[in-house]
């Protein structure tokens, strides 16, 4: 989301005024253009705190 509050902030200088509606809907929009982004490159997105399992490396973590 810095990328988001710099673009915020390069607008705020040159004289825009965003009320606190539009920069809620315009960070959700941003945010979701990024993950679509990021999905076309391969990448995947996962819920914050989510714990993907693998056998093989709880086996390591038990050593």
């Amino acid at each position: 989301m810095r990328l988001y509050a710099d673009i915020l902030a390069n607008a705020a200088r040159h004289g825009w005024d965003y009320t606190p509606e539009s920069i809620v809907s315009g960070s959700k929009r941003h945010f979701e253009e990024m993950k679509l982004q990021l999905n076309d490159a391969g990448y995947e997105i996962v819920p914050v705190g989510t714990r993907l399992y693998c056998k093989r490396l709880d086996k390591l973590a038990l050593r």
